[in-house]
């Protein structure tokens, strides 16, 4: 039985060894993402899965998803210094953190979203990217929401001042986190 601090390991997603049967974060939609539409995204290299598990173990603790974009910067109050004349800047888009709801309060979701920093610098430093950039689920009632889009701002996100479920974390703010 998973306990607050104990090791995870966070691994690329393999749907013939990570066994996502039982998973449920509680959240419909995230989890058919995982039953359903996952395996095809990744396959046909529009996301990457990672997912928590236990070491020597395959259920499935918790997962996100990943991939690269751009946004336009006139979303932002200020554009970035050096912005390219298209207005278009790289991005990596964080679109799913889901944790099962037995291992919920227990660090999963914030080791996976350590994670996702981790490869935001590896990106940035390969490819470039300005910023990480997510949209925080409405599903549920506006309390779920709430409680969501804190949970992304106690990292550091920020809301779009034109859309409040949009947020981002340039970064240069990731790397201070991901340095300490």
């Amino acid at each position: 039985m998973l306990t607050e601090g104990a090791s995870l390991n966070i691994e690329g997603w393999n749907p013939g060894r990570h066994d996502h049967s039982g998973f449920d974060c509680g959240v419909g939609r995230l989890n058919n993402f995982l039953k359903l539409s996952a395996r095809k995204q990744q396959k046909d290299d529009m996301t990457r899965v990672y997912v928590a598990v236990e070491p020597g173990q395959t259920k499935i603790l918790g997962y996100h998803a990943i991939n690269v974009g751009t946004m336009n910067v006139a979303e932002l109050a200020k554009p970035p210094r050096g912005t390219p004349g298209h207005g278009e800047i790289p991005v990596l888009f964080l679109g799913q953190v889901a944790v099962d709801q037995k291992a919920q309060g227990l660090g999963v979701g914030s080791l996976l979203m350590h994670h996702v920093f981790e490869k935001a610098c590896v990106i940035a430093d390969e490819a470039g990217c300005h910023a990480i950039l997510l949209d925080v689920m409405s599903d549920g009632d506006a309390e779920a929401f709430t409680r969501r889009k804190e949970w992304y701002r106690e990292f550091g996100f920020q809301s779009f001042a034109s859309n409040e479920a949009r947020m981002f974390m340039t970064l240069k703010q990731v790397r201070r986190i991901v340095e300490t």
